[in-house]
């Protein structure tokens, strides 16, 4: 597999590619791939240095091949055409989190992972941590599902624990849908013989805060979210918890499906093997 790394070359996006070096001592990757967009061609030529520059940097961290790339346009535009220029399975993406004016216009991270149909981890300035539990909400809608075939390939790759927290609901028919959905979850953890546990349970209004409380809890290495992209960026800036679960104050890395693409080809990181 290959992993696709956008740069800006600050500390966090920097932290993003340590990131994946550490995954690749579990994870068989054959390729990182640091991206940058320029605004201009007459940039290309600096970035094209510090890129040579942070990759000599890491030299001999990993015997993965570091490669580069440049691209001229818009961020928001770019890294999902770059993932699929390269066939990246995965993005490992740094955040610098909502701050300022990001707070009114929407997260930067949340609309580039919008823009994408390949997986992302979104991580902040937490060096990387060996993936033993994973944090998974469960709610009443049906694509949730569709992350199961993922768990197992985490699973294979990480032996790592799932904790699953249920979306709590007043209305009967979609209590009845969350609680066949857990049924369902078990069961395919169950017949895989995938560990895992019933962490509690989580408001839809207050998401991001119960989900935080869990994930502090258990001491979570990874928090696992689905991400609709045709819901509109306004949406998120009106409270989708999402957001604010991918820019964490716990700064824990974030697994990003995009749930249109994933209902489409299956389990993406099929290619992890």
């Amino acid at each position: 597999m290959k992993i696709l790394v956008p740069l800006d070359f600050t500390p966090v996006t920097e932290n993003a590619f340590k990131y994946s070096i550490g995954l690749t001592k579990v994870l068989s990757v054959s390729d990182i791939i640091l991206f940058h967009v320029v605004a201009t061609e007459k940039e290309t030529s600096d970035a094209s240095d510090k890129l040579n520059k942070l990759i000599q940097k890491y030299k001999g961290q990993t015997p993965t091949k570091v490669e580069s790339l440049i691209k001229p346009g818009k961020i928001f535009d770019q890294i999902g055409k770059a993932a699929s220029e390269v066939e990246s399975s995965l993005i490992v993406m740094g955040t610098h989190g909502i701050k300022g004016m990001q707070r009114i216009i929407g997260s930067h991270a949340m609309r580039v992972i919008t823009n994408s149909e390949t997986p992302y981890i979104v991580v902040q300035q937490k060096l990387y941590k060996q993936i033993e539990k994973i944090l998974v909400p469960i709610d009443y809608t049906h694509e949730v599902k569709q992350i199961l075939p993922l768990l197992q390939s985490l699973n294979a790759k990480f032996k790592a624990k799932f904790h699953l927290i249920t979306e709590e609901a007043k209305d009967d028919f979609i209590k009845n849908k969350i609680r066949n959905n857990l049924m369902y979850f078990k069961s395919f953890l169950n017949d895989n013989s995938i560990p895992f546990v019933e962490t509690g349970s989580y408001i839809a209004s207050s998401k991001y805060k119960d989900v935080l409380e869990h994930a502090n809890s258990t001491d979570a290495d990874l928090i696992v979210t689905t991400i609709d992209p045709d819901t509109n960026i306004t949406d998120y800036i009106m409270g989708v918890e999402e957001q604010k679960i991918v820019a964490n104050e716990l700064q824990i890395p974030v697994l990003c499906i995009n749930i249109k693409h994933f209902m489409n080809v299956g389990s993406v990181f099929g290619e992890m093997s």
